[in-house]
């Protein structure tokens, strides 16, 4: 059964500023370092660029560029391969200007769960994806 899972937050940060951190693929580590433990990219200028993150606890997820555009400030990715009990994984990080230097981010994802998994690893995804937005507002109010 396919879920949805939405994180939002309003950064006090310019979008310019924002969608240049998550739009240049590398150093996840430097502003999700609870999460990611370093990042390399594949294929950057090719026709299927993809992300290779080591998780802190040693997964790995490989990831699959499927959208990156500057006009909307939009990221999307497919995690091709990785550990989780989910299936058709696509991510999408959207940074919107508010104006006055405030930006509101949307992180989501669409994904497979098996009904005896999807209680607890929906809210678990979701609560990534919180952690996620709220580390970045933190590495850019350093």
């Amino acid at each position: 059964m396919t879920h949805h899972v939405r994180a939002e937050r309003t950064i006090p940060v310019e979008a310019a500023e924002l969608w240049q951190t998550v739009s240049k693929m590398t150093g996840m580590e430097d502003w999700y370092p609870d999460l990611i433990s370093e990042s390399s990219v594949t294929d950057p200028d090719g026709t299927e660029p993809g992300r290779v993150c080591i998780m802190q606890d040693g997964g790995v997820l490989k990831e699959r560029v499927i959208l990156r555009d500057p006009g909307t400030r939009t990221f999307t990715y497919a995690i091709d391969e990785h550990g989780m009990p989910a299936k058709n994984v696509v991510g999408t990080i959207r940074i919107d200007d508010l104006s006055n230097g405030n930006s509101f981010v949307s992180w989501s994802a669409n994904l497979v769960l098996e009904p005896d998994s999807a209680g607890q690893f929906g809210p678990m995804v979701q609560g990534m994806y919180e952690a996620g937005l709220a580390s970045l507002e933190v590495f850019h109010s350093k």
